[in-house]
């Protein structure tokens, strides 16, 4: 039987969010709250009945303060230096975005990068604001990004980095799915 890589990289998020919100004095309502979360969303979630989006992956670790990363690992923070091998890094996907965190753990606090795909046939992402900044890089594919009523498209090779802050939404443009890098800082 094959094990789904989703489940295995989401595997312990639940109790990993509670320790956090426990460790920072937070009640479930004041993450909820923070998090733009209903508390029985995030009640769920810790019990592991529910697993979430991305997006709710983003804002819940800019509630806890603490990169996307640290939600999907118990271990300590590493050494200075980390190294990822492709083959070792595992994907999550949800709704025909999926998503490689290619570091774990930080090694610059705040600093998140990662690698998405984005499926023509799946919703575009939510809605999205967070605090700091963001950078995406186009590998394959076109690359639709809303900045409320702006639209810009991104061939291969393309780039844009903005402010977090600044409302937006990623989708595939045509047919072929949208390869991109992101890097942003929460800080």
């Amino acid at each position: 039987m094959a094990v789904d890589v989703s489940d295995q990289a989401l595997a312990g998020l639940g109790r990993r969010v509670r320790r956090l919100r426990t460790r920072r004095g937070l009640s479930q309502q004041q993450l909820a709250t923070v998090s733009g979360l209903s508390e029985p969303h995030l009640s769920r979630l810790e019990s592991g009945d529910r697993l979430p989006s991305l997006n709710v992956l983003v804002r819940l670790a800019a509630g806890l303060d603490v990169p996307v990363a640290e939600l999907f690992t118990d271990q300590p923070p590493g050494p200075a230096a980390v190294v990822l091998r492709g083959a070792d890094v595992p994907s999550v996907s949800s709704g025909g975005l999926s998503a490689q965190v290619l570091t774990p753990r930080a090694v610059v606090p705040g600093l998140y990068a990662a690698r998405y795909r984005l499926e023509p046939v799946g919703r575009d992402t939510d809605l999205a604001t967070h605090d700091g900044h963001d950078w995406v890089y186009v590998l394959a594919g076109r690359l639709r990004i809303e900045f409320g009523t702006e639209t810009v498209v991104l061939d291969p090779g393309d780039s844009a980095s903005f402010s977090s802050r600044v409302p937006h939404r990623l989708g595939a443009e045509g047919a072929a799915p949208a390869d991109f890098l992101a890097i942003g800082c929460t800080r």
